[in-house]
């Protein structure tokens, strides 16, 4: 059985303490169902399960959805 994908999400840059959280994503057909906010926090509490303490992330400031989300997982808008 094959399953669909309905969002992931990674990590790119790491620097002491710090890991940077990409390319979160969710499929169009599967938007406002909360999968977004799943995969990220499962990727953030990995981060956290490893010992590295400050998870961060980019977005767009036009990307109002995005900075909501994060908002909502505890994350602050920095710049």
């Amino acid at each position: 059985m094959s399953w669909p994908k309905v969002g992931a999400a990674g990590e790119r840059v790491r620097f002491p303490g710090h890991v940077e959280i990409s390319g979160v994503w969710t499929h169009p057909d599967f938007g406002g169902r909360g999968s977004a906010p799943r995969v990220s926090a499962a990727v953030t509490a990995e981060i956290h399960r490893r010992g590295e303490k400050r998870p961060f992330l980019h977005a767009r400031a036009t990307n109002t959805a995005a900075i909501t989300l994060y908002e909502s997982l505890g994350f602050e808008v920095r710049t």
